[in-house]
């Protein structure tokens, strides 16, 4: 009802697009915070991450790509060997994009006083859906013309960009703040947190472009969201034992 009655009025397409998306992120913010309860969070702070996605990572990643050497994974990506376009798309697309949010998350971790890795899986959760709206919104003028057939599947796939798939953006990144979380807390094996926190949304994220378009991505779609679900089901008895792990190191 929302939708149509934003498509009715007279306003341009891409604010409407634009009003769906912000709609949307309300929604799931607050499914997000029913779902995976985390202590201290604060609406200001979900701001500041939803807000500085589009200041940070979405500008820099746009400088990233227009520098001459990015595009040379572009000809693994169109290979037909799945091994080569995973390649690909973790070197061109993963691997940068969640490198970005993981800085903004420790951007994060230097601005509050966060105390515990439930509540940076929930602000990595508000930075990959930030990131996930303004993407959609990037490509309502550019990808979604060259794959749509027609002004039905544009306009479904829009909507699709802006309602759904940056869920998946959020998971991923939810994951990362969930391990990074560690680090900035507890600084116990920070390395190996750094690493898994990095490689598991964008391997994830890697795979998911690889086998887009097909029914494996639903697949790939729902692990990413039972393996959130999962390392957010241990948060408590993890937590516990890396603060037992600190406190023996500071004696």
């Amino acid at each position: 009802m929302v939708i149509l009655t934003l498509f009715s009025m007279l306003i341009q397409a891409q604010i409407a697009y634009l009003l769906t998306g912000l709609y949307f992120s309300v929604l799931w913010s607050i499914l997000f915070y029913n779902l995976f309860p985390a202590p201290a969070i604060r609406v200001s702070t979900s701001l500041f991450c939803f807000v500085g996605t589009a200041l940070v990572s979405v500008s820099c990643l746009s400088l990233f790509f227009k520098l001459p050497f990015v595009n040379l994974p572009l000809d693994f990506i169109q290979s037909p060997s799945h091994l080569e376009r995973f390649m690909g798309f973790w070197l061109w697309s993963a691997l940068p994009e969640e490198l970005l949010k993981v800085f903004m998350l420790y951007v994060l971790s230097r601005r509050h006083d966060i105390k515990f890795p439930s509540t940076f899986a929930y602000y990595g959760m508000i930075y990959g859906l930030g990131f996930g709206i303004y993407e959609g919104m990037n490509y309502q003028m550019t990808v979604n013309f060259d794959l749509a057939d027609g002004m039905e599947e544009y306009l479904f796939l829009n909507l699709l960009r802006l309602t759904t798939l940056p869920v998946l953006h959020a998971v991923w990144t939810g994951i990362a703040g969930f391990f990074l979380g560690f680090v900035f807390l507890h600084g116990q094996k920070k390395y190996y947190f750094v690493l898994v926190g990095v490689s598991i949304p964008s391997v994830l994220h890697a795979l998911f472009n690889t086998f887009n378009h097909t029914v494996a991505s639903l697949g790939l779609a729902i692990m990413s969201v039972l393996v959130f679900s999962l390392y957010f089901a241990k948060n408590d008895s993890l937590n516990f034992y890396f603060r037992q792990q600190s406190n023996r190191h500071k004696e």
